[in-house]
C-alpha cells in the first residue's frame, strides 16, 4: 500500500521538473533577446549612367556607427575617391528611435565602358556589387579614359593639362580678428581648368569660401579664380599651407596635385585699451535707424523702430546686438534678429536688423538715447563709434489742448437749446416768405428753372424733376423751422433746475448756472447755460448751437465747448466736467468790461460775431 499522499506529491514533482528548467534557460533568453542583430551595410549609386568625366556619389548607410577609414582599396581598380563625408540621420517611428549613418564617396571613373563597383566589407557586413555604365570620350580634351578596347596612349606617354597657379593674400599684415582676402587663381590656355578645389584647413584661424569665377585673359587663356575670408584668431605669424587645384587629366587616371607656396600675414594682437568681450575689426562700420527722431504717440499706441548695423569684413553671426536706450515706464517688446551675409568682390559684409515695438501707457515724455557700438577702423587703426541720434517721445492723449482734434458739425436736437434759439427762429420766419417772394427782375423764382427747357427736349424729364424736387425740399423746410419755433416759443413746465427768471438777463446768474451745471455733470443742462449766456453776450445774433459758439471764442474757451459737444456723439467720460468753464466766463466777462470802459468792443467778441 502506499504512503498516504505520495502519489500526489509524484505528480506533483514530476510537473514541477519541466518549469524549473524553463526558469534556468531564462537568463539565456534575455541574452538573446537582448543581443543586437548584425548590422545591414547598403551601397547605393547615385546614377546608373554616366557621362565623359563626370564623377558619381556611392552612399554606404548602415544602422551602425560606420569607422572613419574604412578599408576602400577595392574601389582603386576604377575609381577615384576625390571627396568623402559622413552624415547620420535619426528618426522615431512608433515610439522606436532610429539611427541611420552614411558614408558618402565622391568616385572618378578610371575608364570608360561597362564598370562594377566591387562589394565591400565593413565590420562584417558586406555590399552587393553594383553595375555603372561610362560613356567613352568624345572629344581630345575629354578627362576620361576611352573604352579598354580601343587603343589609347597610357598615362604615363600624355602630358598633364597645362595648368599654373598663383594666390595672394591682402593685407599682408592685421590685427586678431580682421578679414584677411585670400584669392587663388588657375590659368589654362587650354580650355577651362577641370578639377576639384580643396579647401585648405589652417589651425587657429577661421576660414569661409566665398565663391569662384570663371573668366578669359586677354591671350585667350582661361582663368579659375576662387575667393575666401580668413579670420585669424591668434597673435602672430599665420601660414596658410595647402591653397592648390586637383586637375583631372584628359586620358583619365588620379587627378594631378598644383599646390601653391605657403602664404605669411603677420597678425597683431589687439590693441592696448580695448576690450576683448567686444572687439570688432571691420573695414567700416555703420548703424542706421529710418523714421523722424521726434515722434508723438497717443497712451497705447505703438512705436516701431528697426535698426540695422552693417559691417564691411565681418560675418553677421560676429555683429554684437543692438540694445537702444529704453526708459523704465516705457513697454518694450522685441523681434528675433535677422542676419545675413553678402559676398562682394572685397570679402564679405554681414548684416543684423532688430526690430522693436515701444508703448506706453500713461502721458509722458521721454527721451530714447540712440544705441552706440564701438569698433576698430581696420583701415585708418584707430577705435570708431558708430551711434544713431536720441528719440524724443512724446505721449500725450488726442485731446489735449495742445493737440486739438477736428472740430464736430451737427445740429442740436430740437428743444435743447430752449428759449436761446427763439430769436434766431423768429428771425428765420420772419425772413422765410421775403425768400419765397419775387426776384431781383420782378419775376418769381419759381419759373426760372423753366428757362432752361429751352436747351433741348432731352433734358426736359430730369429737369421737372429736379424742380419738384426742390419744391418739395423748401416746403419741409419752412415747415421744420416752423415748428421749431412753435416749440422755442411754447411756454415750458418749472424743472427742478431750470434756470431762474434773474439768470436769463443777469449775466452773473448765467454764469452760475454754468457752473452748477458743470458741478452736477449735466451735459445737456450745460450746453443750454452756455446757450443762455451766448445769447446774452450776441443778442442781435445769437449762436444757435455750441458749434457756432466755438467760431467766436479763443481758446482755450472754444476746446472747453468743444469737449462738451462731443459728449453729444459718443461715449461720456466725464472729462468735460472737470474744465475750469465758468472761470473763464468770468473772466472773460472781466476782460470784456475792461474794454468797453477803454471804448472796445463787447466782451468775447471775435471778428466772427
Amino acid at each position: 500500500m502506499s504512503p498516504p499522499g505520495g502519489g500526489p506529491r509524484r505528480r506533483g514533482g514530476a510537473s514541477r521538473a519541466p518549469m524549473a528548467a524553463l526558469i534556468r534557460l531564462w537568463p539565456l533568453w534575455l541574452w538573446l533577446a537582448a543581443a543586437p542583430a548584425a548590422a545591414e551595410l547598403q551601397a547605393q549609386l547615385g546614377k546608373a549612367r554616366l557621362a565623359a568625366g563626370e564623377p558619381v556619389t556611392l552612399t554606404l548607410t548602415s544602422d551602425a556607427p560606420l569607422p572613419a577609414a574604412p578599408d576602400l582599396s577595392a574601389l582603386a581598380a576604377d575609381f577615384q575617391i576625390i571627396d568623402r563625408r559622413q552624415a547620420q540621420t535619426v528618426s522615431t517611428v512608433n515610439g522606436r528611435r532610429r539611427e541611420r549613418h552614411a558614408l558618402i564617396l565622391t568616385l572618378l571613373p578610371r575608364r570608360s565602358g561597362q564598370l562594377t563597383v566591387p562589394p565591400l566589407t565593413i565590420d562584417a557586413a558586406r555590399t552587393s556589387a553594383l553595375s555603372l555604365t561610362v560613356a567613352a570620350a568624345t572629344s581630345a580634351d575629354a578627362r576620361l579614359l576611352p573604352a579598354p578596347a580601343e587603343a589609347a596612349p597610357s598615362a604615363a606617354d600624355t602630358p598633364p593639362q597645362p595648368i599654373t597657379l598663383d594666390a595672394d593674400i591682402t593685407p599682408r599684415a592685421g590685427v586678431v580678428g580682421a578679414q584677411f582676402l585670400i584669392t587663388l587663381r588657375v590659368r589654362s590656355p587650354a580650355g577651362p581648368p577641370q578639377g576639384h578645389l580643396p579647401t585648405p584647413q589652417i589651425a587657429g584661424a577661421e576660414l569661409l569660401p566665398l565663391g569662384t569665377n570663371r573668366n578669359t585673359a586677354a591671350d585667350g587663356a582661361h582663368i579659375l579664380s576662387a575667393r575666401f575670408s580668413l579670420f585669424p584668431a591668434h597673435a602672430g605669424e599665420l601660414a596658410i599651407t595647402g591653397l592648390g587645384f586637383d586637375a583631372w587629366q584628359p586620358t583619365g587616371g588620379a587627378p594631378v596635385r598644383h599646390r601653391v607656396a605657403p602664404l605669411t600675414v603677420a597678425v597683431q594682437p589687439i590693441p592696448a585699451g580695448e576690450d576683448a568681450e567686444t572687439w570688432l575689426p571691420a573695414r567700416a562700420l555703420t548703424l542706421t535707424e529710418g523714421g523722424p527722431t521726434e515722434v508723438r504717440i497717443a497712451p497705447g499706441q505703438g512705436l516701431e523702430r528697426m535698426l540695422m548695423l552693417r559691417a564691411e569684413g565681418l560675418p553677421a553671426e560676429r555683429l554684437p546686438a543692438i540694445a537702444p536706450g529704453i526708459p523704465a515706464p516705457l513697454r518694450v517688446q522685441r523681434d528675433p534678429p535677422r542676419l545675413w551675409n553678402e559676398h562682394t568682390s572685397t570679402g564679405i559684409v554681414g548684416y543684423r536688423t532688430e526690430r522693436v515695438l515701444i508703448s506706453a501707457a500713461e502721458p509722458g515724455g521721454y527721451v530714447l538715447p540712440g544705441p552706440a557700438i564701438a569698433w576698430w577702423d581696420t583701415q585708418e587703426r584707430r577705435s570708431r563709434t558708430a551711434q544713431v541720434p536720441d528719440w524724443t517721445l512724446t505721449v500725450a492723449p488726442l485731446a489735449s489742448a495742445d493737440r486739438r482734434p477736428a472740430a464736430r458739425w451737427g445740429r442740436d436736437p430740437p428743444g435743447a437749446t430752449g428759449a436761446a434759439q427763439a430769436p434766431a427762429a423768429a428771425e428765420e420766419a420772419a425772413d422765410s416768405p421775403a425768400r419765397t417772394g419775387a426776384g431781383d427782375d420782378g419775376s418769381a423764382p419759381g419759373w426760372r428753372p423753366l428757362a432752361a427747357l429751352a436747351v433741348g427736349p432731352g433734358l426736359i424729364g430730369g429737369l421737372i424733376g429736379g424742380l419738384v424736387g426742390a419744391v418739395l425740399w423748401r416746403l419741409r423746410r419752412r415747415a421744420r423751422r416752423r415748428r421749431e419755433y412753435q416749440a422755442a416759443t411754447r411756454p415750458q413746465p418749472p424743472a427742478e433746475h431750470a434756470m431762474a427768471p434773474a439768470a436769463a438777463s443777469d449775466p452773473d446768474g448765467l454764469v452760475a448756472a454754468v457752473a452748477d451745471a458743470y458741478a452736477r455733470s449735466a451735459a445737456v443742462e450745460a450746453r443750454t447755460a452756455l446757450l443762455a449766456w451766448g445769447a446774452a453776450m450776441w443778442p442781435r445774433r445769437p449762436p444757435g448751437n455750441l458749434a457756432q459758439m466755438m467760431l467766436r471764442l479763443e481758446p482755450p474757451l472754444s476746446d472747453d465747448l468743444k469737449l462738451l459737444d462731443k459728449t453729444f456723439y459718443g461715449p461720456d467720460d466725464g472729462a468735460w466736467a472737470r474744465r475750469p468753464v465758468a472761470a473763464r466766463l468770468a473772466a472773460l466777462k472781466s476782460a470784456g468790461a475792461a474794454a468797453s470802459a477803454a471804448g472796445a468792443g463787447g466782451p468775447g467778441q471775435s471778428t466772427t460775431a
